[in-house]
């Protein structure tokens, strides 16, 4: 007894592609899936921030060291400093120019590191001293920027980025996390936009260029079964 071979029909490959692609628009509608919890929890983050912004403004000696900051409103007294240093790169308005970072110590002798503004390019030499009295400003999260190679990273001049991890080393006392932007700041600095550098909408906007893939997708399959049954049918 011989078992004759199957066939390949047209009818059973259009059959076979239809299910391939069915199966295929899983993977665009799980990335819309993706985008949009993502957009989600940008939108979280982002309303949080603004109702920090709104919150009373605390004495940042009396937060807890190891706290994250969250963009609240802080007040604080420089008991002393350590010299300032310039971060390039930072572009205001369409401007070159660069952040002015110091660090100073609180009353609890912790330290932390403010930004003192921005500068447009061309930048003095010379720094101007710190602003003695009470100093106000949003906490917020240190920035991580993308570095190249060759970009440089250190605590004084002008640099790429700062060494957070050589300034805790070289300060008499813990560093706190974070970043105090100073608002207001005193001329000629300008106080650098604290607002988060992402945008929900970006997220719920590739949600739905994926879910119209997946649309897309699935209507192809659909006719392609469609015409298979017509063909079916009429034969």
């Amino acid at each position: 007894m011989t078992v004759s071979p199957q066939v390949s029909t047209p009818q059973s490959r259009r059959r076979r592609s239809a299910a391939w692609l069915l199966l295929l628009a899983l993977l665009p509608l799980a990335l819309a899936v993706w985008q949009y919890r993502r957009g989600e929890q940008r939108s979280a983050q982002l309303a949080a921030f603004e109702r920090a912004a709104n919150l009373p403004a605390r004495h940042l000696a009396e937060i807890a060291r190891d706290a994250a900051p969250n963009g609240q409103r802080v007040w604080l007294t420089a008991r002393s400093s350590a010299p300032s240093l310039r971060v390039a790169g930072a572009v205001l308005n369409g401007r070159d120019g660069v952040r002015e970072l110091q660090a100073v110590r609180l009353i609890d002798g912790s330290w932390v590191v403010i930004d003192r503004g921005w500068l447009p390019r061309p930048v003095g030499i010379m720094s101007l001293p710190l602003p003695t009295g009470r100093l106000s400003g949003r906490w917020v999260v240190r920035p991580s920027p993308y570095l190249l190679s060759k970009a440089r990273i250190g605590i004084d001049g002008e640099v790429d980025a700062l060494d957070w991890k050589a300034l805790a080393a070289s300060l008499p006392g813990p560093l706190r996390d974070g970043l105090v932007v100073l608002e207001p700041t005193l001329r000629p600095y300008t106080t650098w936009p604290v607002q988060p550098g992402f945008d929900p909408q970006r997220h719920y906007a590739y949600a739905l260029q994926w879910l119209l893939l997946a649309g897309c997708v699935v209507i192809g399959a659909l006719v392609m079964m469609r015409r298979q049954h017509a063909q079916h049918s009429g034969n």
